[in-house]
């Protein structure tokens, strides 16, 4: 696989009811930067007042081995970054799927 980019990862940790039955807020913790390839999907433009503005899609593929330790089980939002380091935005995932025969995982967002 070719890595063109990097994706972090958003978990969630804590939450839940304190002793009096008091909501407490969950706290999102940033995985750190793994290697992966990035692919655009969809460009769509539109031309808003103060310009213009891209609403794209990709397509991510991550190897396996690099995922260990990390639990994916309630994976929402990732960060990306291009190959010299260009922030590309935080995305919410639309779909997740294990590739089992190329041992990847595969994350359209």
């Amino acid at each position: 696989m070719v890595n063109l980019g990097y994706i972090s990862f958003a978990t969630e940790s804590g939450g839940g009811y304190d002793s009096s039955g008091n909501p407490i807020v969950a706290t999102k913790v940033w995985s750190s930067f793994i290697p992966c390839n990035i692919a655009t999907i969809t460009k769509e433009y539109k031309s808003l007042v103060e310009g213009q503005y891209r609403n794209a899609k990709f397509k991510i593929l991550v190897d396996n081995r690099k995922l260990t330790g990390l639990d994916l089980s309630s994976l929402k939002e990732i960060k990306l970054m291009d190959s010299i380091n260009t922030d590309l935005g935080v995305f919410q995932v639309q779909n997740r799927e294990n590739l089992v025969l190329a041992c990847q995982m595969k994350i359209v967002v």
